[in-house]
């Protein structure tokens, strides 16, 4: 059963979070870093599913609103990637002494992976990551989301505001932010399958441990007349938790 809606973090800067506990205990946990703004919305019960998915494969799962987005502390133009970047790691701090847990997995989805590899990057207890149709290209994401936009003003990103510094940090995301050591990691796809040939290969450049597995199916991040009606990427959930469990 998921715990009830809570607030974690410093008094000042409290995130939002829901725990899904491991049916039956167990001794793995799993942190997923959500996409950002319209993206986020529309995956949102994609990620949910996943959550009670790991837990029913006997994994913690924890997901989160990062400040200034969703039910966190903060407006719509106070957050920032490095300030995102962090609360992943207040994240796992807090799923680690909810669940008693040495280690975590993350689970990235599109710009919730390079959150969640700068965050694996800098940590000891983060023991595998998961990179779900993942950004690594931030100008190219930029424009997607904004068009061509004024590059010094707050601009409207699909509904969502997006400042100028955020925009500066989101076009700072490029292959090179992957060639890190890394744990254990995951690629998972559900658009063409040679989509992320170049980041696996810089992931194996750096040494990393990593798989790619192909998982055709909605995109439920995409624009849609009606994104309730997208469908389930159920391959791609499945191969997530099941990776995650074992």
């Amino acid at each position: 059963m998921t715990l009830n809606p809570f607030y974690f973090g410093e008094s000042e800067r409290q995130l939002f979070g829901m725990y899904d506990p491991a049916r039956g205990g167990g001794g793995r946990g799993a942190v997923v870093c959500h996409p950002w703004g319209q993206e986020y919305l529309r995956a949102h019960q994609s990620v949910r599913h996943l959550a009670r998915l790991l837990a029913r494969k006997r994994v913690h799962a924890m997901r989160f609103d990062y400040y200034g987005s969703g039910d966190s502390a903060g407006g719509d133009t106070d957050g920032s990637v490095r300030q995102w970047r962090d609360d992943v790691g207040t994240a796992i701090e807090e799923l680690r002494d909810i669940a008693g847990l040495r280690s975590v997995g993350l689970i990235g989805v599109r710009l919730g992976a390079p959150l969640a590899v700068a965050c694996a990057a800098d940590r000891k207890d983060v023991d595998r990551l998961v990179l779900w149709d993942p950004v690594y290209d931030g100008s190219a994401y930029v424009h997607e989301i904004t068009g061509n936009g004024s590059e010094h003003e707050t601009v409207e990103a699909r509904g969502f505001l997006l400042t100028a510094p955020v925009r500066s940090e989101m076009r700072a995301i490029t292959l090179e932010d992957f060639r890190q050591a890394l744990p254990r990691t995951l690629i998972v796809s559900t658009v063409e399958p040679d989509t992320y040939g170049g980041l696996e290969q810089t992931l194996l450049g750096a040494k990393v441990d990593v798989t790619t597995a192909h998982c055709p199916g909605p995109q439920v991040w995409e624009e849609e007349a009606d994104f309730a009606a997208a469908g389930m990427p159920v391959a791609a959930l499945e191969e997530i938790a099941r990776w995650m469990s074992e």
